[in-house]
């Protein structure tokens, strides 16, 4: 087709009517995207479940919150009460744990480990002895249930008591 001015006119489409978003519309597509995110997650959920997330009798990451430190000065050749504060991510006490102490030179020479038994609930006590001065690495590990849990600190440990 032309129009009086010689150039060709362009015939359009008839322009139908955007189609109306209602909130009915609106809340289904928002129940639906929410349907979707609940499956994918049940389905990576399945994957891994949280119990089988390791194999039988693999330990993983107990989030057991560890507070050590000596109930007396610091010496050689003598058994230094080391109290240990074990709670759970809660910040209730751990009960019905194993835990140790282990304690071991800077270098990693003269290693000992010593049984913490519980004295109070979340209460722990062991007694290592260092046989001589220096720095020391005093490292507790908390196991309970297959979890686990472990802290270093490092003293310095004079002869004797000042």
């Amino acid at each position: 087709m032309q129009n009086r001015a010689g150039s060709k006119r362009v015939a359009f489409a008839p322009r139908l009517p955007a189609p109306r978003l209602t909130l009915e519309t609106y809340n289904k597509g928002v129940k639906f995207a929410a349907l979707i995110l609940a499956a994918v997650g049940f389905a990576v959920a399945q994957q891994n479940p949280p119990d089988q997330a390791h194999g039988p009798g693999e330990e993983h990451n107990g989030n057991f919150i560890i507070r050590f430190e000596p109930k007396v000065v610091l010496q050689t050749n003598a058994p230094i009460p080391f109290e240990i504060d074990v709670t759970d991510d809660l910040h209730k006490p751990l009960t019905q744990a194993k835990v140790t102490l282990q304690i071991e030179t800077a270098e990693h020479a003269n290693v000992n480990v010593f049984k913490a038994p519980m004295t109070n609930p979340g209460v722990y006590i062991a007694k290592p002895t260092f046989p001589h001065a220096g720095q020391w690495n005093v490292y507790v590990e908390v196991h309970r249930a297959n979890e686990m849990s472990a802290r270093t600190i490092q003293y310095y440990v004079p002869e004797s008591a000042q």
